[in-house]
C-alpha cells in the first residue's frame, strides 16, 4: 500500500513537469503565463507532498495503534513470552516471564540478553535459532536430543531442559519459538513462549512409578497366584464362568487350564464333587448375593470331598474373596485348602490327645487310688489286731479307718464321673442364699472342729433367682472344704482361722460368690496351675479334682471362676454365674 501511493504521487508530478517542459520549448510563452504554470507546477507538487505526509502520518498511527495492541495482547498473556527482532534485540518481555524467570523486562528490553536468565554463559535461545537460521546440525550442538520441530506450527520449533537454579529446587522449562514474517518472507524476527512443566514432569514421573508399582504386583501377582499351594479358581461375576486358574489346580485336580476356562464355575465343581454341592437354589442364591454387592459372610456350604481326573478323593475347605474395581463387582475369586495332609495330622492329633489323656488319668489315678488302698490295709490291719487280742478299740479303729477310705474312694469315683460326663445345668428358681445357708450347715462342725470360724454376709436383694441349685451347692460346697484344708495347714497357732462366705448380685443379672479364707495361700505358680487335671497343693492329701470338678461346673452354668491367692495369707476364690428372674421358659 505504501509502495503503491508513492509511485502514483511520483507519477503525477512527472506528467505535469512533462507538461510545463512542453509548453517552454513551444517559446509562446509571456512571462505571466510562465509563472502561472509554474505556480500550478509548485502546487501539484506542494498537494502531492501534504498527500503523502498525510499517508505517513496515517501509517505511523496505525503502527502504534498496531504495536501498542501487540504490547498489550503480549503483556497481559499468562503465557511467558518474550520477543526479538531480526538483530537478536529483546522488544518484548511479558510480565509472566518475569514471575516465571524472576528478571525484570526492563533488564532485558533493548539487549541482546534473553538467554541470561536461563544460562551463565551466552548461548542462542530457541528465538535466536530461529533469526539466525541455524540449520538442524547446528541446533543440534546446542539442544542435543532436546529440540524437535513443532507439529502444530510450521518452522517453529520446541524443546525442553531443566533449570535447576529456578525456584526452590529447580525448574523444567519447555520452549515454542515461531518466525516473525514480513509480507514478502522475510524474517523480521521471532517470538517464543516458555511453559513451566515442572508439574507434568513430576506427575509423569509418579505416573511412571505407579506404572512400574503396577507392573511389579502384577508380576508378584502373576508369581503368587501360580505359585500358591492352594487350587484357586477366578470367576465371571455375572456369567459364573471360569476365566482364570492356577497351577495348583492341576496339580491337584489333574485338569489343565485350557480344559477349565470358560466354563461354567458350579458345573466343574460340582463335577468334581463326590456329591453334588451346588444346587441350582444355591446357585441362585450366590447369583443374588454377587448383584447385591454382597462382600462378606459366607455362603451355606462349608466343608468338600473333590474326585481328581484319576478318580482320587481330596478333602478340600473353600474361601470365597469378592473382587471389586472402582466399587463394582468384577469377579469372585474361590480358593481351595487341600485339608489331605491336615486330616491326616488330625487323626494322629486326636488318637495322640486320647492316648495322651488316658495315660494322665491312669497316672493321676493310680497314686490317690494306691493311697486308699493303704489306707484299706492300714485298717485291716487294726481290724486283724483287734479280732487277735479281742480289742473292740482296736476293731472300731480300724473299721472308721476303712470307712473313712471307703468315703475317700466314693468322693474320688463322683468326682471323676461329674468330671467325665456332659451336664446340662438343670434351671430352676432357687434362692442362693438358702444355699450358701445348707452348705455352711454341712461344714460348720467340721470347721468347729478344727477351731476354723465360718463366717457369711448374704446379699438380700439376691431373693428367688432362676439357676442351678446343684451346681451352686458342689461348687461351694468344694470351695469351702478347700478353705478349711488350706487353714488346717497353718502352722501358726495364734492366728485366728476363718472362712468367710458373701453373695451379691449385680447389674441384676450376676449372683457373684465369693470364699475367703486366711490360710496357707498359694504362690504364683500354684495359682496359675490350681484348675489344671490332678493338680493339687496338698500333696498326698489331694486328688487335684475338686476345682477340676468346680471350674467345670461355673462354665458349664456360662459362668466365670477367678482366683486370687498370697502365700503365707490365704486365698480368694469369685464364682460369677448368670441368673434370670421369672419363669424358666421351655
Amino acid at each position: 500500500m505504501m509502495k503503491w501511493n508513492l509511485k502514483e504521487l511520483h507519477l503525477g508530478v512527472e506528467k505535469e513537469k512533462q507538461k510545463v517542459k512542453e509548453k517552454i520549448r513551444a517559446g509562446d510563452l509571456g512571462i505571466d503565463a510562465l509563472e502561472n504554470l509554474l505556480d500550478r507546477f509548485a502546487d501539484t507538487v506542494i498537494g502531492s507532498v501534504s498527500k503523502w505526509v498525510k499517508h505517513v502520518e496515517n501509517e505511523h498511527r496505525s503502527h502504534i495503534a498496531v504495536e501498542k495492541e501487540l504490547y498489550q495482547i503480549i503483556h497481559g498473556s499468562m503465557i511467558p513470552t518474550f520477543i526479538i527482532n531480526n538483530e537478536h534485540i529483546v522488544t518484548h518481555w511479558n510480565r509472566a516471564c518475569e514471575e516465571l524467570t524472576g528478571v525484570e523486562s526492563y533488564q532485558l528490553v533493548g539487549t541482546d540478553r534473553q538467554w541470561s536468565p536461563f544460562r551463565k554463559f551466552k548461548r542462542p535461545t530457541m528465538a535466536d535459532v530461529i533469526v539466525a537460521g541455524m540449520s538442524e546440525d547446528e541446533i543440534q550442538t546446542y539442544y542435543g536430543d532436546a529440540w524437535k520441530k513443532s507439529i502444530l506450527l510450521p518452522e517453529a520449533y520446541e524443546a525442553e531442559e531443566f533449570f535447576p537454579h529456578l525456584g526452590e529446587k529447580g525448574k523444567w522449562i519447555h520452549f515454542l519459538a515461531a518466525p516473525i514474517k514480513s509480507d514478502d518472507g522475510k524474517i523480521l524476527g521471532a517470538i517464543e513462549t516458555l511453559q513451566d512443566s515442572t508439574k507434568e514432569k513430576e506427575a509423569q514421573a509418579k505416573l511412571e512409578a505407579q506404572h512400574d508399582t503396577l507392573l511389579h504386583m502384577h508380576d508378584q501377582y502373576k508369581i503368587l497366584f501360580n505359585n500358591n499351594p492352594n487350587p484357586i479358581f477366578i470367576v465371571d461375576s455375572l456369567t459364573l464362568e471360569i476365566i482364570d486358574v492356577n497351577k495348583s489346580v492341576e496339580g491337584d485336580y489333574g485338569y489343565s487350564k485350557d480344559e477349565l476356562i470358560g466354563r461354567p464355575f458350579f458345573e466343574v465343581i460340582n463335577s468334581l464333587a463326590i456329591d453334588h454341592a451346588y444346587t441350582p437354589e444355591m446357585v441362585d442364591l450366590f447369583k443374588q448375593r454377587t448383584l447385591n454387592g454382597f462382600q462378606s459372610g459366607r455362603p451355606p456350604w462349608e466343608e468338600l470331598t473333590f474326585q481328581t481326573k484319576d478318580g482320587g478323593h481330596v478333602p478340600v475347605r473353600y474361601s470365597t474373596s469378592f473382587l471389586h474395581k472402582k466399587g463394582e463387582l468384577v469377579g469372585c475369586a474361590f480358593f481351595f485348602h487341600n485339608l489331605t495332609e491336615i486330616k491326616k495330622l488330625e487323626k494322629e492329633l486326636v488318637q495322640s490327645e486320647r492316648l495322651a489323656a488316658i495315660g494322665q488319668t491312669i497316672s493321676g489315678l493310680s497314686h490317690h487310688i494306691k493311697n486308699i488302698l493303704i489306707g484299706l490295709k492300714g485298717g485291716s490291719y487294726v481290724m486283724d489286731i483287734g479280732l487277735k487280742n479281742e480289742n473292740p478299740a482296736k476293731l472300731k479303729d480300724g473299721w472308721q479307718t476303712i470307712k473313712n477310705n471307703i468315703g475317700r474312694t466314693s468322693d474320688l469315683v463322683q468326682d471323676l464321673l461329674t468330671y467325665s460326663k456332659e451336664r446340662k445345668p438343670e434351671f430352676q428358681p432357687c434362692r442362693p442364699n438358702e444355699i450358701v445357708e445348707d452348705v455352711v450347715s454341712l461344714i460348720k462342725d467340721h470347721a468347729k472342729k478344727e477351731d476354723i470360724k465360718i463366717v457369711t454376709k448374704l446379699d438380700p436383694g439376691i431373693g428367688e433367682r432362676i439357676m442351678d441349685p446343684e451346681s451352686i451347692h458342689q461348687i461351694l460346697l468344694n470351695l469351702v472344704s478347700n478353705a478349711i484344708d488350706a487353714c488346717r495347714e497353718v502352722e501358726d497357732m495364734d492366728r485366728a482361722l476363718k472362712v468367710s462366705l458373701t453373695s451379691r448380685l449385680q447389674n441384676d443379672t450376676l449372683v457373684c460368690f465369693e470364699v475367703k479364707d486366711n490360710g496357707i495361700g498359694m504362690g504364683e505358680a500354684e495359682t496359675a496351675n490350681v484348675f489344671a487335671p490332678f493338680y493339687s497343693t496338698k500333696g498326698g492329701k489331694g486328688t487335684g479334682i475338686g476345682l477340676m470338678v468346680t471350674a467345670k461346673l461355673t462354665e458349664e452354668h456360662k459362668g466365670t471362676i477367678h482366683v486370687e491367692s498370697q502365700k503365707g495369707e490365704g486365698s480368694r476364690f469369685i464364682v460369677s454365674l448368670p441368673c434370670q428372674t421369672g419363669d424358666i421358659g421351655d
